[in-house]
């Protein structure tokens, strides 16, 4: 009576259906935009100070070479001071060598002043730099008096190549600024070719297309590949590289390359001048130039 009973048909189960959430879900989407935002913001802010640690080591280094660079001339201007002050230089010939040191030392300080006032101007404004149309021949014209003296004050003789233009060139340039920087490459070759055999500074210009490139050379020891690479990093100069080094705090080419770039121009090295340094400052030629040229 109480036996199973057997029903003739079997059960057959259907696909099963897929419950899995989509791989972007609304909650999925919002977590990864905030784990973006996260991970945007860590390096964002990764950036940021190590921009303020990089420019705090540039100030840094900046002040530690300035301060050496002042403390050897004014140690100078005292101690100098002193003796001629006090009538302890009676020999007529050393007392004329005391006084050239000391405008020496004079035209250091206001070269280093004129170039941390330059850089500073530069810095401050994101103003392009005031051009004007000159002609090459009154450009160097202009500027190689007293490229000349500068020269002349450190032992080294300036010889300006004549500009063979054939028609006349105008460059569109700041005349000025272009002094700034000729006057850096000079002293930058008075410096580190002061003890070549042959202490000539050439300048001269080759005129292209659309600008004309003035070359300052010297015949020093030049510059290691290593060296090359770091010629236009500002500041490139701690204390200790000063003090092992010739004088400056590494600010000099690199102001001159960002003046020449402000004016449309630029500032580089010649790389294939291996007896010496030469330096190329490529400057823009004036459109009307350019038109007759």
């Amino acid at each position: 009576s109480r036996m199973l009973t057997t029903i003739p048909a079997r059960i057959v189960p259907g696909p099963l259906q897929d419950e899995t959430v989509g791989e972007w879900s609304p909650i999925r989407s919002s977590l990864t935009v905030a784990w973006l935002c996260t991970v945007s913001a860590a390096v964002l802010g990764a950036v940021l100070l190590s921009g303020v640690l990089s420019l705090s080591e540039r100030r840094a280094a900046f002040v530690s070479a300035v301060t050496h660079e002042l403390r050897t001339p004014l140690t100078t201007f005292q101690l100098y001071t002193e003796m001629l002050d006090e009538g302890l230089v009676n020999d007529e010939e050393t007392r004329r060598e005391y006084i050239k040191t000391l405008r020496g030392e004079a035209d250091r300080l206001g070269h280093l002043v004129e170039n941390v006032l330059a850089y500073a101007r530069i810095d401050r404004s994101r103003q392009p730099i005031h051009v004007e149309e000159i002609s090459l021949a009154d450009l160097i014209d202009r500027v190689s008096g007293r490229l000349q003296q500068h020269a002349e004050r450190a032992g080294m003789q300036l010889s300006v190549v004549p500009v063979d233009e054939g028609t006349p060139i105008t460059v569109s340039v700041d005349p000025s600024g272009v002094e700034r920087i000729l006057i850096n490459l000079v002293d930058n070759a008075c410096k580190y070719a002061a003890t070549a055999a042959n202490n000539i500074i050439e300048l001269s210009c080759i005129i292209h297309k659309s600008q004309v490139d003035v070359r300052v050379r010297d015949f020093g020891p030049g510059a290691t590949p290593t060296e090359r690479k770091r010629l236009f990093r500002l500041f490139a100069k701690s204390a200790r590289a000063a003090a092992g080094s010739k004088p400056g705090v590494g600010l000099g080419l690199a102001l001159s390359r960002e003046l020449a770039r402000k004016q449309g121009g630029d500032l580089s090295i010649d790389d294939s001048v291996t007896d010496g340094a030469c330096f190329v400052l490529a400057l823009p030629q004036a459109v009307t130039s350019n038109h007759t040229g």
